[in-house]
């Protein structure tokens, strides 16, 4: 098999002779070292580097963003995934407004400023004109209105746009690579105004959560129609002590939108992975037995979750991630190797395994410990 097609034979069970590895995304500063040049590729640290270049303009922000395709292609040529996706991109910023800050949005309007941190290489909102905090029900049912306008005009407005997006990608994987696509994804956001909503105004969150999974159903259909095999969605809901919102909250209003993202996704014939990090054991037979969800991806090491146990309880799941992003970060090439091997000892024989960080390879984790995790994968 090409790694392309021993990715997606994992989604089926059948990449039991060699196993596929993937990242979903790949820190800046760690792909530089390796491709030994100035990189884009992906992490928050890709986001500094994208307000960098938005600001100066339309000619160099496109300049960037083909810069982006051209080392996130080479990175993952050079260390043999089967499978790429666009990373996540926050937009052209509107200012700078200090050496490291720029500001998102409208100045006389909602506005966030984003802060980089050359040191840790973190990027994000510091300030916010409007800070996401509990202001009673209005916002929310604007935030409602706004997802259920994105569904009406999805035809007439949302339809093009996505799918000249997923064709640029197409390119950019050619017969190479399968490309995986976020797409189809629930998410409440994790912040004081929505998860005080979630208990206060529960019923309109799941208002908002039905024009998502909707919304979804429709990408669905138009990743279908490209030829995109493998939906890469989900939604973050868990810390490591479980869901945010907790299991009763879930199983009313978020559970019967994957069971309708899933069947959606299956009627067209696309596997779709869930993707959270967290501990979610509470509700893992909700997800992988009672919605059949197909895969399952930034599998938290360090939050309890591990793929041995997973594919024991739920023998079709195809699991992708699980090494620690914080092994990787901070451990040692055998140690890494050693949580990597455990991993592929339990599970390669079942063909259902994507090997990988349980999430991101985080700004300054060392080469060599990644290439330990390379390594344990060709046992």
């Amino acid at each position: 098999m090409t790694t392309r097609e021993l990715f997606v034979a994992a989604f089926y069970g059948e990449a039991k002779e060699k196993l596929p590895v993937y990242e979903q995304s790949f820190a800046s500063d760690v792909a530089s070292k390796i491709l030994c040049r100035d990189a884009a590729t992906g992490g928050v640290m890709l986001h500094y580097q994208e307000a960098v270049a938005g600001v100066k303009g339309e000619s160099a922000y496109r300049e960037f963003i083909e810069k982006v395709k051209q080392d996130k292609r080479d990175l993952y040529r050079l260390l043999g995934f089967g499978a790429i996706s666009k990373p996540w991109l926050r937009g052209r910023p509107k200012m700078q407004v200090s050496e490291f800050e720029f500001l998102y949005g409208d100045p006389n309007g909602y506005w966030v400023i984003c802060r980089y941190d050359p040191i840790a290489k973190t990027y994000g909102p510091v300030t916010y004109s409007e800070p996401p905090v509990w202001r009673g029900e209005e916002p929310i049912k604007q935030a409602v209105e706004g997802m259920w306008n994105a569904v009406e005009n999805w035809s007439e407005q949302g339809k093009a746009w996505f799918e000249n997006e997923v064709r640029e990608w197409l390119e950019v994987a050619g017969n190479e690579f399968e490309l995986v696509w976020s797409a189809a994804m629930l998410s409440v956001p994790l912040n004081e105004e929505w998860l005080t909503a979630c208990a206060i105004v529960p019923e309109l969150v799941g208002e908002y959560l039905k024009a998502q999974a909707t919304l979804g159903c429709f990408q669905i259909e138009s990743l279908a129609k490209l030829g995109v095999k493998i939906v890469w969605g989900g939604g973050d809901l868990a810390d490591n002590h479980g869901p945010t919102y907790g299991p009763k909250f879930f199983r009313q209003y978020v559970l019967p939108c994957y069971k309708q993202i899933v069947e959606h996704a299956h009627k067209f014939g696309l596997k779709y992975l869930f993707r959270s990090d967290g501990n979610i054991w509470s509700i893992a037979d909700d997800l992988f037995i009672e919605a059949n969800i197909d895969g399952y991806g930034e599998i938290d090491y360090d939050a309890g979750m591990k793929i041995p146990e997973l594919q024991e309880r739920y023998q079709n799941l195809t699991c992708w991630g699980n090494v620690s992003c914080r092994l990787l970060r901070l451990g040692t090439p055998s140690q890494v190797k050693d949580c990597a091997a455990q991993i592929v000892e339990g599970c390669k024989s079942r063909g259902r395994l994507i090997l990988g960080s349980s999430n991101t390879v985080l700004p300054g984790t060392p080469p060599e410990n990644y290439f330990a995790l390379l390594e344990a994968a060709k046992m």
